[in-house]
This record gives structure tokens, C-alpha cells and sequence, in this order.
């Protein structure tokens, strides 16, 4: 599934193209037969979807039925037109890596992604065979700088499957060290927290009952008060982490779970928070769990914008799954960590545990479905996609 993964820039695409020879007169041979290929575009997309669909391992792939394969062929065509029409340049790398993810995230088989491209690879070669059958010199030059870059393409949607490998592997490490040691502290730290707030509460009792007005002590029990409070989220999401606990799904509309969210996080008032969330869009999961996943990434994005901004909320249904997305206008994630930030115990907060995205994506995976980092302009944009139906953890 998918990870939010950083594929290296310029210095990776340069290498990858000197490796294979692929220079700036190949991407301009490549353009000059734009034309000579576009007519063909269509048979070729049909051509490679008609495979998909007759080969059961592929055709799963595909959760949407046809109006997914509709959506696909759309991104096929756009795909296939930069293939000649260029730049080749970092901008496409880019685009290619998330090409990449997206094969990731819908756990498309290695083996399946290399025989599509080489599924267009054939067809696209036959047709500049065709067309080019009196020119061959043109043909060979065409069709070097087509294996050429095929082969980059391919190279740079490894780097993703690599890339999410290295993060899964990171993961399971850090919740490996974090399950063999999370119950025991956990419980054993709870019961002094428990006295302290036991004590706040107590105080503010007696301050009441003397009539004593100190701001400075009010001030003091506060913090306390709100240290405990953070704490004891600390240990909830540790011991979240290391349960693992199943879901208890039940079917509920996307507004309530996010009305429910919305209700259990303080957000300052200079957020504005806008939800568009169609009545008829519902939610198959565990009310408690993804309300904690839609309430973690609110008060991500709040805090994010230093008390000010505004939060856009999102539900929709698209094919077999549901898309929850929460984006904001901050300062957004920075290019250097995006790779890292769903990592357990990784945070950039001063007061940051780095459990909370990590268990944003655990409780996601348990419903079958993903939360991810899109790309954005600006600001931050989670994206949690769930299946329609009941369907087994991953």
C-alpha cells in the first residue's frame, strides 16, 4: 500500500539517463514522432486494458469496475502522450514517481507493472514499425530512445516499490521495540499520572472553598493539568500501537464521523474549518478509530498553522472506496521528510511522540485502506481511502 516516499531528483534522473543513453536529441526524437504515434493512442489504451481485464491477477487490481478503467484510461492516454511529447526533465520524474505510488498504494504486483509497460512497449513499437516502415534509420533512432526511456520509467517505479519496502521495514522495527515494552510502562505510568490529576483536581477544589484568586497558582495547574492530559495520550497511543485491536465496524454517514472528530479536538478560534461531506456517502468502519485518525489530523493542521488558517474536510465516494481528506493552508511538510513522517517515534514537534501518524496508518490499514501525504501546491493534504465493504485487514 501506499507510502509517502521520496524518490531521489536530478542527480537520480541524470544517472538513470546516462546508464541507458538516453540524451536531449533522444527526448527531441522522441517529440518529432509525437504525431506519427497520437492517432494510435486510443488502440494502443484499449488494447492494454482488454489485457488487464482477461488476466484475473491484474484484473484484481482494478476495485472500480468500469468506471474506474474509464478514470485509468484517461491517465493512460495523458501518460503515453509525455512519454513523447516531453520534457523529460525533473518535473517528469515527478510525476512518474507518483505514478509509482499509486502502484504501490493499490498493491500492484511488481511483476504485473514490469508486463504492462512492456504490453505498450510491443504495441506502441508496432505501430512506429508501420509507420515508419520506409524510413529506417528514423525507426531504429524512434525506437532506441522509446526502449530508452521505458526503461527509466520503469527504474524510477522501482525506486518507489524500494522506497515503501525501506519504510515498511523501519515501521515494523520501531513497533516491534514499541510492542515489547509499551503495556508494562504504560500501566505503570498511568497511576502516578492518575494521582496528579487526581491532585489538580483536588487543588482547584480547595482554592475554591479558601476563595483564593491567585492567577500566577491558576496559571501553574493549568499546565499541569495539560502535561498529564498529553501524557496520557502518549501512553493511549503506545498501548493503540502495540493492541493492534480489530475493528468493530458499523455503517455510518462521513459527516457524523467527521461532526464526531470535529467535536472531540479543541481548534483555536482563528481556524475556519470547511466540511463537504455528501449524506449519502457512509463510512464502513469503527466509529472510535477513525474518528481518532480524522481528529489526529485535524489538530495536525491546526497546530500547524500557529493558531490561524483555515482546514478543508472532505468525504466522497469514488469507486469501491471512500476518500477522507484533510488539507489545510499551513507551511506545509517539508520535501526532505515527507518520506518519514509516518514513521513511529519520528516527529519534528518539540512535543511531538511520532506515534500519531503511525497509528493514523495502522487503524487505516485494519479497515483495509491507506492514509497518505498528497502532493499539494501548498499547506499539508492527508488523504485516507477506505473500502466500501468489509474487506481483510492488510
Amino acid at each position: 500500500m501506499l507510502r509517502t516516499i521520496l524518490v531521489p531528483g536530478q542527480p537520480f534522473l541524470d544517472s538513470l539517463k546516462t546508464y541507458v543513453g538516453f540524451t536531449d536529441e533522444s527526448s527531441a526524437t522522441l517529440a518529432a514522432s509525437h504525431a506519427l504515434v497520437a492517432p494510435h493512442f486510443g488502440t494502443i489504451i484499449d488494447d492494454f486494458y482488454r489485457t488487464i481485464e482477461a488476466h484475473p491477477g491484474a484484473r484484481a487490481a482494478i476495485t472500480g469496475g468500469h468506471e474506474q478503467i474509464e478514470r485509468l484510461k484517461r491517465t493512460l492516454l495523458q501518460w503515453i502522450d509525455e512519454v513523447f511529447r516531453g520534457p523529460h526533465d525533473l518535473t517528469y520524474l515527478e510525476r512518474r514517481a507518483r505514478i509509482g505510488r499509486v502502484h504501490v498504494r493499490i498493491n500492484l504486483p511488481q511483476a504485473y507493472m514490469f508486463t504492462a509497460v512492456d504490453r505498450i512497449r510491443v504495441k506502441t513499437l508496432d505501430v512506429l514499425r508501420a509507420t515508419l516502415a520506409a524510413d529506417t534509420d528514423r525507426l531504429r533512432r524512434v525506437s532506441t530512445a522509446l526502449h530508452q526511456l521505458l526503461d527509466i520509467e520503469l527504474a524510477i517505479m522501482l525506486e518507489t516499490y524500494k522506497e515503501d519496502l525501506e519504510a515498511k521495514n523501519r515501521t515494523a522495527e520501531r513497533l516491534s521495540t514499541i510492542g515489547q515494552f509499551a503495556a508494562g510502562i504504560g500501566h505503570e505510568l498511568r497511576n502516578p499520572l492518575g494521582v496528579m490529576e487526581s491532585s489538580v483536581f483536588l487543588l482547584r477544589q480547595r482554592l475554591g472553598q479558601l476563595s483564593v484568586d491567585d492567577a500566577g497558582l491558576t496559571k501553574h495547574l493549568d499546565k499541569i493539568a495539560v502535561e498529564v492530559q498529553r501524557s496520557n495520550k502518549t501512553i493511549n497511543d503506545l498501548l493503540e500501537l502495540a493492541r493492534n485491536r480489530a475493528p468493530r465496524r458499523v455503517l455510518l454517514p462521513a459527516k457524523a464521523l467527521i461532526s464526531r472528530a470535529l467535536n472531540s479536538v479543541t481548534v483555536p478560534p482563528a481556524v475556519a474549518i470547511d466540511v463537504a461531506a455528501a449524506e449519502e456517502v457512509l463510512v464502513d468502519g469503527d466509529p472510535d478509530q477513525l474518528g481518532h485518525i480524522l481528529a489526529n489530523l485535524i489538530l495536525n493542521a491546526s497546530q500547524a498553522m500557529n493558531g490561524s488558517g483555515r482546514i478543508w474536510i472532505q468525504a466522497r465516494r469514488l469507486g469501491s472506496e471512500v476518500e477522507l481528506r484533510v488539507r489545510d493552508d499551513g507551511p506545509g511538510v517539508p520535501a526532505e521528510i515527507r518520506h518519514r513522517i509516518f514513521e513511529a517515534l519520528f516527529t519534528t514537534k518539540a512535543k511531538g511522540s511520532g506515534l500519531g501518524l503511525a497509528l493514523c496508518r495502522r487503524i487505516a490499514e485494519s479497515h483495509g485502506g491507506d492514509v497518505v501525504l498528497e502532493p499539494s501546491p501548498g499547506g499539508a493534504a492527508f488523504l485516507v481511502t477506505l473500502p466500501t465493504q468489509h474487506g481483510p485487514a492488510s
